[in-house]
């Protein structure tokens, strides 16, 4: 066999040589490839050569060595073979690409020379089609064939559709076939409606071809009419009965291409809350109206339906569009979860109760929205007292003293569940908490609790909530069947310290609670404390600070720590426990300025607070008060000593400090009398006479009186008698005012039978007015009196009893006192 075979090569080759002698190599080449085939089985031996004609290519040398290379590998030059100086050749045993370049080379002088280069491609036969089917589409007439190819061939496959009528064995008549040639890639192919007859039989097939083989389906038989697929039908309308719950009525309408068909139905639904749909058994009649039962009360469903020819001939059409309804409800049916606490519990008044239930599954509420009523049970009936009527799943309420529990039902339109009862004497007497309870962090949303078993608790339950609430705050919980020692708690939120409490229920009351704190995942705390500054002193300062909110500390704070440095950045330190909030910074310098900051920290890092800054004082608060004392006490001496200096020197003191203004309503001038018409009778004294003589100074300005009713008076002397001349009689005798600061008079004094030689004034100290111009409000010592006449500056004395009301005046009057003349 291997020597015939190598004799057909070799004839081959020395025909290719012949070819090559006789010009067969043209001048643009030096070497040809040959080889079978471009398109091999993949798996099978191929054998190619290579052909250089000397002609064209001159300067090749005769031991020129050939190199052959498939894509860029060079194949070793044990695997081909050089039949002579002008031809090489190369076999594959198994040829195991699926594409490749073989290629031809020569190396020369100049380096490897190509020769010539050939593509290959290995593959496969094409497998026959199975899973041929056609249905016939009513709205475009189309006769639809769908097909699968078998494994992939690798190389380019075309596929066609063929189409005849048939006689009764399916045999195909000669001649009258219609072929179908697909899109690259696509497996279907439609026939038109003129290809073919809806109620005769014909022969469909598929014909697979490539470069390495040629392959034909089994022949399918059908009639087109019987192949039918129709249009889906609409849900008109869809609507649960009331009278039976669980049950739907939907109303259909045939598709318009199908109007003219018998049709069965089928249909198929899910819950809104699933993914999955149930098919129903097919419908087997022709009516537009359908019922269906075995469904779930008070739930959502979706609806589609879908439709075939009578008697199953044909295809199911496509499912119909999605109709959605809620069916009708029912009366509750399910037993309530309750749990009830304390919220506040008073000696005299009545218990706050706080009553908590779990909702009831919607199979067992049988509506989507149940209401709940709680009531108060009176020993020994019940009665109507009626507490809360509501769709929340708690109740709060006021327990009286002679009531012993409660009363919960759940009900809908369609009716109510039994009466369940609560006790409220169980926790009279509390029973035996857990031993002990551990909580974990499960996720970063979830908790692990962790509890020791009681042997005689029938169930437990575990509430829990955010450690940051209230204790009249929403709240969470759950019960746990007896023999169960772990739980999980879920919708937990990270950096938030939780409570959890666990409770033991026994047979006739409920075990104590233990309750634990707990995060599911700590971080850093959000904020530090802030600084206050309590005191300071000259050595120490006592800081405060209030603890971080529960809900900003994002994990259990571990340590306080506190940093003080002083002006010469020097720094310190000290770490407090968490529970302290106060400390005391000692041994500091006087009048120093530090700096001093607040850490806190949990176990996943620290935060800083902000910068407090500290000024310590020079003394002491008690050396401060001490020194006050010693002020205090020095200026008490030099104030009493200074005193009694006062009272050795008081006249010249009070005349340095305070001189003396004689008053003059107090002066003997106050009983003097002006001298009018009469002359005074004036005694004489043997052994002295005193004359005085009262003027008004020269050079004093005066004010002329007014001209009429004006009295005249000459000054009063020893020798002469006052003399008054009047223009009339009755008038008045003015007074002049002055403006001026002025002494009150001038006396003159002499012997009695001598002339004055001198004139000697006496003068008042008081820097007090004359009558004067009258001033907008009168002084103390003046009379509104004087402020009546606006037209005249002088005053008129009536009569003697004004005086009184002017002391000023009455020191200017003359009287009569004994034998001799007073002032």
């Amino acid at each position: 066999m291997g020597q015939k075979m190598w004799r057909k090569w070799g004839i081959m080759l020395m025909e290719i040589l012949l070819l090559l002698m006789s010009g067969g190599v043209t001048a643009k080449t030096c070497g040809v490839i040959s080889i079978e085939s471009h398109t091999v089985q993949l798996g099978s031996p191929l054998f190619a050569s290579c052909a250089v004609g000397k002609q064209v290519c001159p300067g090749l040398n005769l031991d020129a060595q050939v190199i052959w290379k498939l894509d860029q590998n060079i194949i070793p030059s044990k695997d081909h073979t050089d039949v002579h100086q002008n031809m090489s050749s190369i076999y594959f045993r198994s040829f195991n690409k699926t594409s490749a370049a073989l290629s031809c080379h020569f190396r020369m002088d100049q380096g490897i020379q190509l020769m010539d280069r050939v593509e290959i491609n290995a593959g496969y036969p094409p497998a026959k089609p199975t899973n041929l089917t056609c249905h016939l589409n009513l709205t475009d007439e189309r006769l639809v064939c769908n097909w699968q190819l078998g494994s992939n061939p690798l190389i380019k496959t075309n596929a066609t559709l063929s189409i005849a009528e048939t006689n009764k064995n399916c045999t195909p008549y000669e001649g009258k076939k219609y072929t179908c040639v697909p899109r690259p890639g696509e497996t279907s192919c439609a026939i038109p409606r003129t290809q073919y007859h809806l109620y005769k039989k014909h022969a469909v097939w598929i014909t697979a071809q490539n470069e390495l083989g040629r392959v034909i389906s089994s022949y399918l038989c059908l009639t087109p009419m019987n192949y039918v697929k129709l249009d889906p039908p609409v849900i008109k309308e869809a609507a649960p009965l009331l009278s039976h719950p669980g049950c739907v009525r939907i109303q259909t309408k045939k598709s318009e291409t199908g109007s003219f068909i018998e049709q069965w139905y089928q249909l198929r639904y899910r819950k809104a809350e699933e993914n999955q749909w149930t098919e129903t058994k097919p419908i087997m009649k022709d009516s537009d109206e359908l019922e269906y039962c075995n469904l779930s009360p008070a739930t959502r469903y979706h609806f589609q339906i879908r439709c075939i020819r009578i008697f199953m001939k044909g295809y199911w059409s496509e499912w119909g569009s999605d109709t959605s309804l809620l069916t009708s409800e029912s009366a509750p049916t399910g037993k309530v979860k309750t749990w009830w606490r304390v919220l506040e519990a008073t000696g005299d008044g009545p218990t706050q109760i706080q009553l908590l239930w779990k909702a009831l599954k919607k199979e067992e509420a049988n509506s989507e929205n149940p209401w709940y009523i709680v009531g108060i049970r009176l020993e020994p009936y019940w009665n109507g007292n009626v507490v809360c009527n509501t769709t929340f799943l708690n109740c709060s309420f006021h327990l009286p003293h002679e009531a012993t529990g409660a009363y919960l039902w759940v009900y809908n339109t369609a009716g109510h569940s039994p009466r369940m009862e609560i006790d409220f004497r169980d926790r009279k007497i509390p029973g035996m908490p857990v031993s002990w309870i551990h909580v974990l962090p499960n996720t970063d949303n979830s908790l692990a609790v962790e509890w020791r078993l009681q042997t005689m608790a029938k169930s437990y339950v575990l509430e829990w909530r955010k450690s940051s609430q209230n204790l009249e705050s929403d709240f969470k919980w759950k019960t746990e069947p007896e023999g169960s020692s772990t739980s999980i708690l879920q919708d937990i939120e990270p950096f938030q310290q939780y409570t959890v409490w666990v409770y033991p229920v026994y047979e006739n009351q409920v075990g104590s609670p233990v309750q634990v704190n707990a995060y599911s995942r700590q971080g850093v705390p959000e904020i530090a404390p802030k600084l206050t500054l309590i005191s300071v002193t000259k050595s120490s300062a006592q800081l405060s600070w209030e603890p971080v909110p529960l809900e900003r500390r994002h994990g259990f704070i571990k340590n306080y720590t506190v940093f003080w440095t002083d002006s010469d950045r020097r720094t310190l330190s000290v770490t407090l426990n968490s529970n302290l909030t106060r400390f005391v910074i000692r041994n500091l310098q006087p009048l120093g300025m530090y700096t001093v900051l607040l850490s806190c920290s949990t176990s996943e890092g620290s935060v800083n607070g902000s910068v407090l800054m500290i000024y310590t004082t020079l003394l002491d608060e008690m050396e401060i008060h001490v020194l006050i004392m010693v002020l205090c006490m020095s200026s008490v001496m030099i104030v009493i000593g200074s005193s009694f200096i006062c009272l050795g020197k008081h006249k010249g003191v009070k005349n340095k400090f305070w001189q003396v203004v004689p008053d003059p309503a107090n002066s003997s001038m106050g009983k003097w009398r002006p001298v009018c018409h009469e002359t005074p009778k004036m005694s004489l004294n043997i052994r002295e006479m005193i004359t005085s003589d009262l003027t008004i100074l020269e050079g004093w300005p005066e004010k002329k009186p007014p001209s009429t009713d004006v009295t005249k008076c000459t000054p009063v002397s020893f020798e002469h008698k006052p003399q008054c001349s009047t223009d009339d009689a009755g008038v008045q005798r003015p007074y002049i005012n002055v403006a001026d600061t002025v002494q009150y008079a001038k006396v003159i004094t002499g012997y009695f039978g001598q002339s004055p030689t001198s004139t000697s004034h006496l003068r008042s100290n008081s820097t007090q007015p004359l009558l004067s111009n009258t001033s907008p409000s009168p002084q103390t010592y003046e009379n509104m009196w004087f402020h009546s006449n606006n037209e005249e500056d002088s005053i008129f004395l009536i009569e003697d009893e004004n005086l009184s009301n002017f002391p000023l005046l009455q020191a200017l009057k003359i009287q009569e006192d004994g034998d001799i003349f007073s002032f």
